[in-house]
């Protein structure tokens, strides 16, 4: 097929990918530090344990994104800005990465663009990505740095190339426990495959995974030294604490999967399968699908396949339950690569490719417009029950440096990680405690306690909220001695219901410092 010519083709060579993978990247980037400062799911907790430089911060996640945030925040703070040049500098080295992939897949230009460009048509990633993404972030910056630098130990051979897997490997082991599925993966499709299982190196791949054993080992440390049950919690986790008969739950995770698997795949699949259909799937004398022995797209199609053989494997292993869409982008990140790849060894069209284009150039406009409407009017209409990433904190925040100027330097306890992180963001020279995390840091001179009363009137007073935040009975008994109380109202902001459409109510009190709360 003709690639185009002129300004058309411009889009489709790597620097029209680069521009326009980097300015749909700054146009999310920009939309949501304009519209609103909260932190939103996840960044919350983040910001207050990224208070200190720790080996690790919690069993069930590795530390690089906290690490990594840390850095930022020594240059832009503990602001929304810091999770987010952090985060769309992760997705832009995943699309760069997969890029440098799909060049090697698919040999077609315009194609390879395409299956980039493609990740827009997934929610998980095309909507979901914007509002709650963090280690996930990293995960899919790594995982795509394997796959490139795997192609690339495996044709070159380099001494360069086992370093440079071995890196991504030790980051992505940083990065999420289940990025493991990825080089398991990458070293069973190339063992299965006759042509290029003699491309393998076993000298490459021993030096490959010391360098991964030495980037991992500070957090494997950690863990070792805390005597902290890594497998047996990461177990518990995933299994949802049911204990129950080992068939039902095998059967309830599969199904899980299953769902998964379907549901994170949509809206891309069903689309690309649709405005594809008479090339992927028409007559026998119209398909002329050709995979030569060499194709890497060939081996991604392998590394998919067993991804997903493993994940079915592992449920089957461990019982897990617990499975979402939002976990499953090691099993498909490399989809939208895999399917182009088919696509270019049979017959498409122009007026296939210019439908497809056009489609995601509508997706791309209906998620800008729903994250629009959603910080312009933060109602149940526009953007869910909850609208955390528009409730006013900074306005809380605002209040409370106003009505207690000491607080600015206190020891501050949230009793839920939403109002913990945003208030950092706010007083950055306060010391934050949440129910995860108390820092090390030294006790101040105040200790304040903030929780949220709820919206509508509704009151929840401190010990109620501080048994829903899960604190423990001592901490109940000695916040319970508090010096003054006060409930603070902050309204939330909209288009045209004006100032007081919802108002949040906040209580603060004053504690003890002996308090254990406190310490």
């Amino acid at each position: 097929m003709r690639e185009g010519t002129g300004a058309a083709r411009f889009w489709w060579r790597p620097e029209g990918v680069f521009v326009l993978v980097t300015g749909y990247l700054l146009l999310h980037l920009v939309l949501r530090g304009y519209f609103s400062a909260t932190l939103g799911t996840d960044d919350m907790f983040e910001n207050v344990f990224v208070q200190e430089l720790e080996l690790g911060y919690q069993v069930r996640q590795p530390p690089l994104y906290e690490w990594m945030l840390y850095g930022v925040q020594k240059f832009l703070g503990p602001t929304i800005w810091s999770f987010l040049v952090l985060k769309y500098a992760l997705v832009f080295c995943f699309a760069i990465f997969l890029y440098a992939v799909a060049r090697q897949a698919i040999v077609s230009e315009k194609l390879a663009a395409l299956s980039v460009f493609s990740y827009v048509a997934f929610y998980q990633i095309g909507f979901n990505l914007h509002e709650g993404v963090t280690h996930t972030a990293v995960l899919m910056a790594t995982s795509a740095a394997s796959v490139c630098c795997f192609i690339w130990l495996l044709k070159s051979k380099h001494f360069g190339a086992a370093v440079g897997l071995g890196v991504a490997v030790g980051l992505g082991m940083l990065s999420k426990h289940s990025y493991a599925l990825v080089p398991a993966a990458l070293v069973l499709a190339a063992l299965s495959d006759r042509y290029w299982r003699t491309q393998i190196r076993f000298g490459s791949l021993v030096v490959a995974g010391l360098v991964a054993l030495a980037l991992y080992s500070p957090y494997l440390l950690w863990v070792m030294l805390g005597d902290r049950v890594f497998v047996g919690s990461a177990l518990d986790v995933m299994r949802e604490g049911d204990h129950s008969n080992w068939t039902a739950r095998v059967l309830t995770g599969e199904f899980r999967l299953f769902v998964s698997v379907v549901g994170f795949s949509i809206p891309f699949l069903p689309v690309v399968c649709l405005v594809f259909f008479a090339g992927l799937f028409g007559s026998s004398e119209k398909k002329r699908w050709v995979f030569g022995r060499k194709d890497t797209g060939r081996l991604l199609l392998r590394v998919l396949l067993i991804s997903i053989v493993l994940a079915v494997v592992g449920v089957l292993l461990s019982g897990a339950q617990y499975i979402k869409e939002r976990h499953m982008h090691p099993v498909l990140f490399l989809l939208p690569l895999v399917v182009f790849y088919v696509i270019s060894q049979a017959r498409y069209s122009d007026r296939s490719l210019r439908v497809y284009s056009g489609i995601l150039i509508l997706l791309v406009g209906v998620v800008v417009g729903v994250r629009i409407s959603g910080f312009l009017a933060p109602d149940k209409r526009m953007c869910g029950g909850y609208c955390r990433h528009m409730k006013p904190y900074a306005g809380l925040g605002e209040q409370l440096k106003a009505r207690f100027p000491e607080m600015s330097k206190a020891t501050i306890v949230s009793l839920d990680e939403y109002t913990g992180g945003n208030l950092r963001a706010v007083m950055p020279e306060a010391r934050h405690v949440i129910q995860s995390f108390q820092p090390s840091s030294q006790q101040r001179q105040n200790c304040f306690v903030v929780w949220d009363m709820g919206d509508d009137g509704a009151k929840h007073q401190m010990r109620a909220a501080l048994v829903r935040g899960g604190f423990d009975a001592q901490a109940i008994a000695g916040a319970d001695n508090t010096i003054t109380s006060n409930q603070i109202e902050v309204s939330w902001p909209h288009l045209w219901k004006g100032e007081n459409f919802r108002k949040t109510t906040f209580g603060v009190a004053l504690v003890q410092l002996d308090s254990p709360i406190c310490r």
